[in-house]
C-alpha cells in the first residue's frame, strides 16, 4: 500500500512510499482510509518542531471503512464506518486511562506520531478507541466531513469540558481559523455571545464566522474592546486564544473581567512567551488550557454532528489525492485553506 512516511529530518524525509499493509492484533480493527486531514501538528512534524518515532506514517484525523477485525472488537463489524481517537495506546492501568482520559497516560503513543497513522490506504486502530459514523452519514461526502471529528472533539474537550458556559456569557475567540470557527459553533451551542476578533485580512474568515453562529466581528483591538465593555461593561466571561501568538492572548487578558475564564486552544511554536501575567493575576482570572480529547468529548462531539447542532462541511474547503500531498502541505503551511483533506487511491461504495 502506499503511505506517506516521515523517516528523517528536513523536509526531504517526508515522502509517499510503497509499505507493508498493517495487520490488526486483538481487539482491532483494520480500516480502509477514505479520508486524512491534515492537522497543525503533521506541518509541525514535517518541519520537525515536534516528535516522532521514525519512520512513521503521518496522519491522525481520518475516517474511513472497517475491512478487517481481530479478536474481541464489540459491536464493530466489517462494513462499519468509523473514525478513532488517536492517543489509542496507553498503560490502561492508570488513573487517566481508567477515566478515558487516555491523551493524558504517561505511556500514551499516538497514531501519526508514534504508531503508524492514516495517510495511507489503510490504518489499524483499536476498537475500544473507535466510533461508528451515524446512519445519517450516507453519501461519501458526508463521511469525508468526519475527518475532522477529532479537530472538532479536541475543541469540544475544551468548550464542553475544560470551563463552564453559561448562557449570555460574553465570549472572545481570537483567530477566525478552523479551530475558532469549530469554537464559535460550540460557544454557540451553550448559548454564549460570541465576538470573534482577526485582522483586516481575515475578512473573508469573519464573514463565514457570521455564518457559522459569530454574533459580532472585529478587526482590531479598538473595535474589540468597544464590542467586549458595549455587551459587558466588566469585559468577556471567556476568552480563547485559537492563534497562539502572544498578542492573541495579550489582547484576551485585557479584555477579561474578573474572575473570567481564558481557555488556550492554540499551542505555542514556542517554549518561551512573553506576555504581561500581571493584569490577569489582579482580576483573579483563570488561565485554563484544553489539548487533544478524552473518550467523552467523542461521545459529547460525534452526538452534536450528528443531531446537527454544528456544521463544519465549510471549514472542508481542500481535497487533494494522497499522491499530490505536497501541495495538500503547501497549502496546510500556507493557510490558503481551512482544512485540507488528502484521499488515498481506495475505491468504496456509495
Amino acid at each position: 500500500m502506499k503511505g506517506l512516511v516521515k523517516f528523517e529530518k528536513g523536509p526531504q524525509g517526508l515522502e509517499l512510499r510503497e509499505v507493508a499493509e498493517p495487520i490488526p492484533r486483538e481487539g482491532e480493527l483494520k480500516v480502509k482510509v477514505l479520508a486524512a486531514g491534515i492537522c497543525g501538528g503533521d506541518v509541525h512534524a514535517y518541519h520537525d518542531t515536534r516528535y516522532l518515532e521514525m519512520p512513521v506514517i503521518l496522519g491522525h484525523e481520518f475516517v474511513g471503512q472497517v475491512v478487517e477485525t481481530c479478536g474481541d472488537v464489540g459491536d464493530f463489524k466489517i462494513g462499519d464506518w468509523i473514525t478513532a481517537l488517536p492517543a489509542c495506546y496507553g498503560c490502561g492501568e492508570c488513573d487517566y486511562c481508567k477515566a478515558g482520559q487516555v491523551t493524558l497516560c504517561p505511556q500514551r503513543r499516538s497514531i501519526g506520531s508514534y504508531d503508524d497513522g492514516a495517510m495511507a490506504d489503510f490504518v489499524v486502530v483499536p476498537a475500544k478507541y473507535s466510533f461508528k459514523l451515524p446512519e445519517s452519514a450516507k453519501t461519501l461526502q458526508e463521511k469525508k466531513i468526519y475527518a475532522l471529528a477529532e479537530p472538532f472533539c479536541c475543541i469540544v474537550r475544551g468548550v464542553y469540558e475544560r470551563i463552564d458556559v453559561k448562557p449570555g456569557d460574553v465570549a472572545v475567540v481570537s483567530g477566525p481559523g478552523p479551530m475558532g470557527l469549530m469554537t464559535v459553533q460550540l460557544l454557540k451551542s451553550r448559548g454564549a455571545y460570541v465576538i470573534v476578533s482577526g485582522l483586516p485580512v481575515d475578512a473573508e474568515k469573519l464573514e463565514l464566522a457570521k455564518s457559522m453562529g459569530a454574533d459580532e466581528t472585529v478587526t482590531s483591538f479598538e473595535e474589540l474592546k468597544e464590542a467586549v465593555y458595549r455587551k459587558n461593561p466588566y469585559g468577556a466571561n471567556i476568552t480563547c486564544d485559537c492563534v497562539g501568538l502572544p498578542v492573541s492572548l495579550a489582547n484576551c487578558i485585557k479584555v477579561m473581567a474578573p474572575l473570567a475564564n481564558h481557555l488556550q486552544i492554540a499551542c505555542w511554536g514556542t517554549p518561551t512567551v512573553e506576555v504581561d501575567l500581571n493584569t490577569m493575576f489582579l482580576k483573579e482570572a483563570n488561565y485554563i488550557t484544553t489539548n487533544s480529547t478524552a473518550v467523552s468529548s467523542w461521545e459529547i462531539g460525534m452526538k452534536l454532528m450528528e443531531e446537527g447542532k454544528v456544521d463544519l462541511s465549510p471549514l472542508m474547503n481542500m481535497e487533494v489525492p494522497l499522491s499530490e500531498w505536497k501541495e495538500g502541505f503547501e497549502a496546510a503551511i500556507s493557510r490558503r485553506k481551512f482544512k485540507v483533506v488528502l484521499l488515498p487511491d481506495n475505491k468504496f461504495d456509495e
